[in-house]
């Protein structure tokens, strides 16, 4: 596996293209490629997969398996542990022209039917600006199905966007704050509003919701000392992140999503100074959220190097 330098993606236009996010998912990331390779088969389509943070030797488990992979993909690489950064990294460097890009975490098992049911949503709703899948495993994933059905959102784990509204994102300089937890609810804001929370009311209709399109993963267990850690890391920042999104709220109705700040530690910080009785009401229904607001005040962020993509590899193009 060679490492390249950052060049700058070929303006090719493509059908369809896959953004996979992965911090040490080693044990499932080739099975995610194999899932998106069957369900983009006989599809004009490009996997991005964007390593964030990871020190589990996926990149080598990738380059191991390209051959039997069955799709067209490359492999990039940050220093900085962050999903948002991530997909900033591929919305204003790295993503290519497409008609419809999707956005994957690298521990879900799409459907083979997923990306076209997505596609097909779009195609059938043309005021929607976004397709969201809906969960099949979980001990929630009734209720949220049920709930999207009524009150649409972005599921993380997969969506898809127009390609359109991608250039309009990467046009209007939209960006997630660095260290978000909940990227993709931000997005989903982002498409209810049409990119301007000032001038356009939230419009339910700028997402469609695909009930066949789905995806499935492996349960944490309790036995996993790392899916321990995960757990204990995921109440951390659902601590964090119930106070990102009062900080978020009043930013964008008063100044836009241009207004909100480059790092979400900022938001924490803020909304603290100003608000700190709401702040201390937040920490009371998720104590766990404490130490994630010491962070935002004690850690600095990160350096402007470490959250650079690196390129190291690519395969069947």
């Amino acid at each position: 596996m060679l490492t390249k330098p950052f060049e700058e993606v070929p303006p090719r236009l493509c059908a369809w293209r896959i953004a996979v996010f992965a911090r040490n998912e080693r044990p499932t990331l080739v099975s995610c490629l194999q899932h998106i390779a069957r369900a983009a088969a006989g599809r004009d389509a490009h996997v991005t997969v964007i390593l964030n943070g990871s020190s589990d030797g996926s990149a080598h488990a990738l380059a191991d398996a390209a051959p039997e992979i069955g799709i067209p993909f490359d492999v990039y690489e940050i220093d900085y542990a962050d999903k948002s950064n991530a997909i900033n990294q591929f919305v204003h460097r790295l993503r290519a022209d497409a008609e419809i890009y999707f956005f994957v975490d690298a521990y879900a098992m799409i459907g083979e039917s997923a990306l076209r049911d997505l596609a097909a949503a779009l195609a059938a709703n043309p005021r929607a600006l976004a397709a969201a899948a809906v969960p099949s495993v979980g001990r929630s994933a009734d209720a949220i199905r049920a709930q999207m059905m009524v009150e649409p959102g972005l599921h993380g784990s997969l969506f898809a966007l127009r390609g359109e509204f991608v250039a309009r994102m990467a046009e209007t300089r939209f960006r997630l704050p660095v260290g978000l937890y909940r990227g993709d609810g931000l997005i989903g804001s982002a498409v209810m509003h049409d990119l301007d929370a000032l001038r356009v009311p939230w419009t339910w209709e700028h997402i469609a919701v695909a009930p066949g399109a789905t995806w499935r993963f492996r349960p944490l267990s309790p036995w996993s000392a790392a899916d321990r850690r995960r757990q204990w890391n995921r109440l951390l920042r659902q601590g964090r992140g119930e106070i990102e999104d009062m900080a978020i709220k009043r930013i964008i109705y008063e100044g836009n999503y241009a207004a909100l700040p480059d790092f979400a530690s900022a938001l924490v910080r803020s909304l603290v100074r100003e608000d700190r009785g709401e702040v201390l009401r937040c920490l009371r229904r998720r104590p766990a959220g404490i130490l994630a607001v010491r962070e935002a005040f004690a850690a600095p962020d990160p350096a402007p190097a470490a959250l650079a993509p690196r390129r190291i590899l690519t395969a069947g193009a």
